[in-house]
C-alpha cells in the first residue's frame, strides 16, 4: 500500500526529527524539499534516505569538526571574518558563522543597508543587494518594489546566483518564485540560458514566471506555462500597464498586497529614481565605494554594457559588467587565488594528516590537490599505488589490504617489499 504525505512526515518526524518537510511526497525513490531546522539549509534528497536517518551535511560537518578536529573544512568565525575581509572590504558581519549555508547578517558600509546573506555566496563576491540594484530596467525595479512593499525588503532579493547557481533577478525565497523580466529582443540571442534557468528552478522546486516585452505578435511564445509577453516596450509605456502585470502576479502567486494608491506612487517613483541611467561619474563613484582596488579604464555606457576595468591588486584587466561589479563581484584572478588557497594544503600539512587517518600510509608523491592522484606506499606490505588524495584522508587503504596484510602478520613478516 502506498504510503501517504501525511505518514511519510511523521515517521521522518520520529526518524529525523532536525529535518522539516517542505514539499510533497509523492514516493520514496522521488526527490523531495527539505529544511534544516539547525541551520535552515535547503536540498532536495530522495524521500527514503531522509527515513534512513540522512540529515543536513553542514551540520554533520559541524558535528564531525567537534567531534574530529582537522578533518572537515568548517571555518571559524574569525577565518569566515578574514575572508570577508579581504573579498568585500565595505561589507560587516554582524551575526555569527555557522556554516557556508547557514544566512549570517550584515551591513553594508557605503549605504547602511541590513541584511542576510548565505556565508558561501558573500564569499564568491555577491555583496550588497541595494548597491546592486541601480541600473536595471524600470520594469525590473518597479516588480522588485510592488513585492518588496507587499512582503518586506528582506523578503526579495535582486540578481540572486546562489538558488540555482544562475542569476535569477527577483527572488523570493520564503514563496521560492522567481520573475525574470526582461527585453525579448535581447533574451532571443540567449533562449537556451533562460531555457537552463527554467529547468534549475523546476529541479528545486522554485516557480519561475519570465516577462517579455517588445514581443512580435507573430512569433511564438516560447515557454507553455508562466510566460507573459507584450508587444509594447513596458519601460516607456503607461504605467498602469505595469501596474496591472504586478497585480496579476500578486494573484496567480497567492501573495496578499493590498497596497493604497500612495504607496503604488511611491514604487512608481522610486523605480524610476532606481532605474535611471547613471553618468560615467556617478559610477566610477559606486565603484570606489564598493570596489576600492578595481580600477575604471573604460567608458561607462549602462548596467549591462561591459567595460573594461584593472585590479590594483593583480594588475588583472578584464571586461566586467557593471551592474555585477557594483553587487559585489569583484577580481576574479584574485578570487580564484583565494578559493584555491582555501582549498589547497601544504605538502606537510597534508602528509600529517594522512599519518593521523591512516599510520600505516607513506605518501611519497606530491600533493596537488585532494581531487588529484598522488602516489602513496604501504608501511606493511610496500605496495605502491596512486589514489586521490581524498581517499587517502579518509584512512582508506589499497585494493586488497585485508588478505594481504592477514598473510604478512601469519608469515610474521612485516615491512618487505
Amino acid at each position: 500500500m502506498a504510503r501517504s504525505h501525511e505518514d511519510f512526515v511523521d515517521i521522518v518526524k520520529i526518524k529525523n526529527p532536525s529535518v522539516e518537510i517542505v514539499g510533497i511526497y509523492t514516493k520514496a525513490q522521488d526527490r523531495i524539499a527539505v529544511k534544516c531546522k539547525e541551520c535552515g539549509y535547503e536540498w532536495t534528497p530522495k524521500a527514503y534516505s531522509l527515513i534512513q536517518g540522512r540529515s543536513c551535511r553542514y551540520c554533520s560537518a559541524k558535528r564531525g569538526a567537534k567531534n574530529n578536529s582537522g578533518k572537515t573544512g568548517l571555518k571559524t568565525q574569525q577565518q569566515f571574518l578574514s575572508e570577508m575581509s579581504k573579498v568585500h572590504p565595505t561589507i560587516k558581519v554582524v551575526g555569527e558563522y555557522l556554516n557556508g549555508h547557514a544566512d549570517i547578517q550584515c551591513t553594508c558600509s557605503v549605504c547602511s543597508h541590513s541584511w542576510k546573506a548565505k556565508p558561501y555566496s558573500l564569499l564568491q563576491g555577491h555583496g550588497c543587494p541595494r548597491c546592486a540594484k541601480s541600473g536595471t530596467s524600470f520594469m525590473e525595479q518597479f516588480i522588485k518594489g510592488s513585492f518588496e512593499k507587499a512582503l518586506g525588503e528582506d523578503s526579495v532579493l535582486s540578481r540572486d546566483k546562489t538558488a540555482i547557481g544562475m542569476e535569477l533577478d527577483i527572488y523570493i525565497p520564503s514563496f521560492k518564485i522567481a520573475i525574470e523580466p526582461g527585453n525579448w529582443l535581447l533574451h532571443k540571442k540567449s533562449l537556451n540560458r533562460d531555457k537552463t534557468k527554467r529547468e534549475r528552478c523546476k529541479e528545486k522546486g522554485i516557480r519561475l514566471i519570465t516577462i517579455y516585452d517588445k514581443f512580435p505578435l507573430t512569433e511564438q511564445i516560447p515557454f507553455e506555462n508562466d510566460c507573459f509577453v507584450f508587444n509594447d516596450d513596458l519601460n516607456k509605456a503607461d504605467h498602469g500597464v505595469i501596474k496591472d502585470l504586478v497585480k496579476r502576479l500578486f494573484d496567480i502567486t497567492n501573495i496578499q498586497y493590498g497596497l493604497s494608491d500612495s504607496q503604488w506612487s511611491t514604487i512608481e517613483r522610486q523605480s524610476y529614481d532606481n532605474a535611471k541611467a547613471k553618468t560615467h561619474e556617478d559610477f566610477i563613484e559606486s565603484m570606489s565605494a564598493v570596489h576600492p582596488t578595481i580600477e575604471v579604464l573604460g567608458k561607462y555606457v549602462n548596467a549591462n554594457k561591459r567595460l573594461l576595468v584593472k585590479c590594483t591588486v593583480c594588475e588583472f584587466e578584464w571586461d566586467g559588467v557593471p551592474a555585477n561589479m557594483l553587487a559585489g563581484d569583484g577580481c576574479r584572478k584574485c578570487g580564484t587565488k583565494l578559493a584555491h588557497k582555501k582549498f589547497v594544503k601544504e605538502q606537510d600539512e597534508f602528509e600529517e594528516q594522512v599519518r593521523k587517518a591512516n599510520p600505516d600510509i607513506e605518501v611519497i608523491g606530491t600533493y596537488t590537490g585532494r581531487h588529484n592522484p598522488i602516489q602513496a606506499k604501504c608501511g606493511i606490505c610496500g605496495y605502491i599505488w596512486s589514489p586521490r588524495a581524498s581517499s587517502l584522508l579518509r584512512g582508506s587503504n589499497h585494493k586488497g589490504w585485508k588478505t594481504i596484510h592477514m598473510n604478512y602478520q601469519n608469515k610474521g613478516n612485516k615491512n618487505v617489499l
